[in-house]
């Protein structure tokens, strides 16, 4: 038995020697990688996927080791961080990415930060997205949905890449101002490369024979808007999969009816697809790479953001370059018309209270004269094409001026911050007006009136915010006079426009261009 207690004694002793040197060399590799980092003056950065990680190496130079997270070849899309990613970003000095739209993990990733947690860096801040759309992926049924809030894909246009660069730039200025100036080379060296691609796309593309190009990854929107060209996109079609006879006779007679000759799909397809696709639907397979990663083998050949980009706009030229009639949408989209746009019937409009505008809120007018409105007009001016972004902004000066900088509103009364001076008048409803417009919508003021003899030109006072029944209005356009209700009524062209006070100008652009 003593001999039993000496051997476990004996055992436990060892052990307890093996924790502690273990622990020691914990210890040891802590304080050497410490000391390692003490003697290194280079910064460990971290960042998502491809274009992120090039934009910001080049940026970064020799002030930092910048290491890829998602590995090559790995669908962005698909990705989420293992444990060891995660603690690889922990032990970081500086996290980059593009934004919480394409990498939806890092708002969890954010909460889970220690308190010695990097500094972070988002590669879109304060650039407005477009708004998502419905086929920006296609799936086999087993693939999940990737549907985006917001298009993520600006790195895809030289221009927008530009505008990254040097948003990182300024972020990483700020972080780190004392290597700004390296910064500053860097990204400045970089960007004229950058220059030239733009410059490049702008002038290969301006004299496009054929503008519409047939994609079956929507993710080219903003190469195509900054570009003059659009992009149209097809539904069903995965090069993984041989397409249906039903689906392949659909799409021979969608080629024929607009002489589509090449239909662009995010990777190679297989021989099998491209030959079934060609021979039956009499159209060529191209490829438009998204750029959301490069292979192992793209990478070691030297591949990057600007020779793929060149290879994209060789591969566009083959459409582009071919004279045709203009490549419809394979379902034309039809005028949505909803409650929103103007569209509804005299029954569906009710009654609402003063509660529906309840809040705290700010004019949009200093905004549009700081300029936090000017990228607004700017997509707009793209998307639209009818004016100028110079148009739209004197459209919207003249629509939103106002001296009322806020206006405060609880269930029964209003108060209008004008020059710092605040007036406050209790308000009682006066039913609605539907009115006609020449465009064939409608539209629905909500009238109220107070009975304050010194209410003034605050007096009657009208809201339209693209409801017509009670609901909690996110922002409203807004109408006042002192003579009448219908002369309020005749004002057509200048409509106030006011948004919560707690956003920022970046965030009301952002919700102008969603919706």
């Amino acid at each position: 038995m003593n001999l039993i207690k000496y051997k476990k004694k004996r055992i436990i002793s060892v052990c307890l020697g093996l924790v502690a040197l273990i622990f020691l060399a914990a210890c040891q590799n802590t304080n050497s990688k410490e000391n390692e980092k003490n003697v290194s003056s280079k910064l460990s950065v971290v960042t998502t996927f491809y274009p992120v990680y090039e934009f910001t190496k080049n940026v970064v130079g020799e002030a930092g080791e910048v290491s890829l997270l998602v590995p090559a070849g790995t669908e962005p899309h698909d990705y989420e961080p293992s444990a060891k990613d995660m603690l690889k970003i922990n032990q970081s000095d500086l996290f980059v990415y593009h934004n919480d739209n394409m990498e939806t993990w890092v708002r969890k990733l954010k909460n889970t930060l220690g308190e010695k947690s990097p500094k972070i860096i988002e590669g879109t801040r304060e650039i407005v997205l477009l708004p998502g759309s419905d086929d920006e992926h296609e799936h086999s049924e087993n693939e999940s949905d990737h549907h985006h809030e917001y298009d993520p894909h600006t790195w895809l246009s030289p221009k927008m890449a530009i505008k990254e660069v040097k948003t990182i730039e300024a972020q990483l200025k700020k972080l780190y101002p004392k290597q700004a100036n390296l910064f500053s080379e860097n990204a400045e060296k970089y960007i004229k490369k950058l220059s030239k691609l733009d410059q490049k796309y702008s002038e290969e593309l301006k004299d496009a024979k054929q503008k519409n190009f047939v994609t079956q990854h929507a993710a080219f929107r903003y190469l195509a808007l900054d570009y003059g060209l659009n992009q149209v996109s097809i539904a069903g079609l995965n090069p993984d999969k041989e397409p249906s006879a039903k689906r392949l006779g659909e799409l021979k007679k969608y080629v024929e009816a607009n002489s589509i000759q090449y239909i662009y799909f995010e990777k190679n397809a297989n021989d099998k697809f491209a030959k079934t696709l060609a021979k039956e639907a009499k159209v060529n397979v191209e490829v438009l790479n998204p750029l959301e990663s490069l292979t192992k083998k793209e990478l070691s050949e030297g591949g990057n953001y600007i020779k793929v980009m060149e290879q994209n706009l060789i591969a566009l030229k083959k459409t582009t370059e071919t004279e045709g009639k203009d490549i419809q949408a394979e379902e034309k989209s039809k005028e949505v018309k909803t409650v929103a746009n103007g569209y509804f019937s005299d029954a569906d409009v009710k009654n609402r209270s003063l509660s529906d505008y309840s809040g705290n809120w700010q004019s949009v007018y200093p905004l549009l004269e700081k300029g936090a409105l000017d990228q607004v007009f700017e997509l707009k001016s793209k998307i639209n094409k009818e004016m100028s972004a110079a148009d739209y902004k004197d459209y919207y000066t003249k629509g939103y001026k106002t001296d009322v900088d806020q206006i405060l509103i609880d269930d029964k009364t209003m108060s209008f911050i004008k020059n710092g001076v605040k007036e406050s008048y209790t308000y009682q409803y006066k039913g609605f007006k539907i009115l006609n417009y020449s465009k064939g919508n409608r539209g629905v003021r909500y009238l109220f009136e107070s009975s304050d003899p010194k209410a003034g030109e605050f007096k009657y006072v009208q809201f339209s915010d693209h409801n017509i029944s009670p609901v909690k209005t996110s922002h409203f356009h807004i109408f006042h006079g002192g003579e009448s209700q219908e002369k309020v009524l005749a004002e057509l062209e200048n409509w106030p426009t006011y948004y919560p006070k707690k956003l920022t100008g970046f965030e009301i652009a952002q919700e102008m261009i969603a919706h």
